[in-house]
């Protein structure tokens, strides 16, 4: 009895741990890995194994702001069975990430301000679930590649990334939560003193959301201009995306 009280509050319980083949992915990539669950001291239930990607999401309130980790996207690896004591099982798994996943990587370089892990749970009848969390790269997507690299290809350096709670308007946007990477100012565009863009990418195009800062002038205050532009999948090696953008952020900056 003192053995199934102490599993109850997971203290020699069964444990479970997680072993990705594929360290990294794109939004909307198959996640592969082995889910390996032990036994512990009594015999237990466990009514379900899963995982899910977990990322930092901050919260902005009145007096401040808090940041919570936050799971999404889950995939049911294994239903129900019983864990006899000392057993060991391994659980093969594939797990497409979200489209909406947040980015952590950007040509080689990391994003900083965003974090991604693989979290696995291990739901235990009558008990604390044992948990495993991995952290996983997310590398831009085509679409994305190209936008970033023509904001900076018209001077704005890369700052910083972040994931907020809340919502786009007029995007496709399913998650409660969205990125913004920040770009410090260019030389070009004088009147904007930082630019943040958005994506949420579905299945056959992204919505982009830029955000810009706009300095006030001799009888103007400054203030958030925004503009959202939709890129077709298809429509990617047609366009001049360097001069479109540069077309968005100028009509920001109101030249």
């Amino acid at each position: 009895m003192f053995k199934k009280l102490l599993a109850a509050v997971g203290v020699g319980g069964a444990e479970v741990e997680t072993e990705l083949f594929t360290p990294g992915t794109q939004p909307g990539g198959v996640i592969e890995g082995v889910v390996r669950v032990r036994g512990g001291q009594v015999p237990q239930r466990i009514d379900r194994i899963a995982v899910e990607l977990v990322t930092r999401v901050e919260h902005e309130y009145e007096d401040g702001e808090t940041h919570r980790d936050t799971g999404f996207g889950a995939h049911d690896v294994y239903g129900g069975f019983d864990l006899a004591p000392g057993a060991f099982h391994e659980f093969r798994f594939g797990a497409r990430a979200h489209l909406e996943t947040p980015i952590t990587f950007f040509d080689g370089q990391v994003l900083p301000g965003t974090f991604v892990a693989l979290r696995t749970v291990l739901a235990v009848s009558g008990a604390v679930d044992a948990t495993d969390s991995d952290p996983i790269g997310v590398g831009a997507l085509p679409a994305q590649h190209v936008l970033l690299d023509a904001v900076r290809r018209h001077g704005f350096g890369l700052r910083s990334a972040d994931v907020e709670h809340g919502r786009l308007h007029n995007t496709p946007q399913q998650l409660p939560f969205f990125q913004e990477i920040e770009f410090g100012p260019s030389h070009h565009f004088p009147r904007l003193s930082q630019l943040e863009v958005s994506f949420v990418p579905a299945e056959h195009g992204m919505s982009v959301v830029f955000e810009a800062d706009k300095r006030g002038g001799l009888f103007t205050e400054g203030r958030d201009v925004y503009d959202n532009l939709w890129v077709e999948y298809a429509s990617l090696p047609h366009v001049d995306w360097v001069g479109e953008v540069g077309h968005r952020i100028g009509r920001l900056a109101g030249h």
